[in-house]
């Protein structure tokens, strides 16, 4: 993986939208200097990068009193879960803090697939895609967390699932695609009464580079955030 920073430049255009470009030891940093009420984009080179990064920051946030709710993708919730329990080898309390964080309903780890849309018309995604359930989750974490007194909402939404019909069924209209997934990055609040939401919205490499084809592409998905870490490999388009 490039440690390198690199350029913000996409085509011949430059973009103004404080674009971050690490390894995974700047990564942390950024994602822990994240602030609240933010919408935030990050392309990942490959699934293991998220494994890497994702366990010490969802940690530090459960024990700030914040609700976290993870829609994955490329890995299987259990997976995800596994590995947030795994966590840091030297804390013996791990386990046991990511298990009573998941029992009192601060920690949340769903497939996005049957989040985003509905799980009847998975097969009809890019026609008849259903936001209804996801925005009603979020509504549910929202009120529980302003009756439970919590200082935030922090959201990981992977893309992955947007492109799936066109993945599994060759689907070729790729601006319909497109136009789905701004309509779901604008539709996301910053701010609910007196809690704050906090968004991630993760890309995977070979995804927004297959995708995003055109400079304009681009430009629509960085307008969509306040700030874009993009860590990405020239070599590697793969999905592991």
């Amino acid at each position: 993986m490039d440690d390198t920073i690199h350029n913000k430049e996409y085509g011949n255009v430059d973009y103004d939208h404080n674009v971050v470009t690490r390894g995974i030891s700047e990564v942390q940093k950024a994602l822990l200097s994240t602030p609240s009420g933010s919408h935030n984009l990050l392309v990942y080179s490959d699934i293991r990068f998220l494994r890497k990064i994702y366990p010490f920051y969802i940690k530090s946030l459960l024990d700030n009193n914040e609700i976290v709710l993870a829609l994955t993708y490329y890995d299987h919730p259990s997976t995800m879960r596994q590995i947030l329990l795994d966590g840091d080898k030297n804390e013996k309390d791990n386990s046991k803090d990511i298990e009573m964080y998941v029992r009192n309903g601060s920690l949340i780890i769903v497939d996005s697939l049957k989040s985003y849309f509905n799980s009847e018309q998975r097969d009809q995604i890019i026609n008849n895609g259903d936001k209804l359930n996801f925005l009603s989750l979020i509504r549910i974490l929202l009120n529980h967390g302003v009756k439970s007194k919590r200082n935030g909402i922090t959201i990981f939404s992977d893309m992955g699932s947007f492109f799936h019909r066109s993945r599994n069924h060759h689907y070729t209209d790729n601006n319909e695609i497109i136009d789905k997934i701004m309509e779901y990055e604008r539709s996301i609040p910053t701010r609910y009464k007196e809690l704050e939401l906090k968004k991630f919205c993760l890309y995977h490499q070979h995804d927004y580079e297959s995708h995003f084809n055109t400079t304009r592409q681009k430009a629509q998905l960085l307008d969509c955030h306040s700030r874009s870490i993009m860590v990405m490999d020239s070599g590697n388009t793969s999905k592991e």
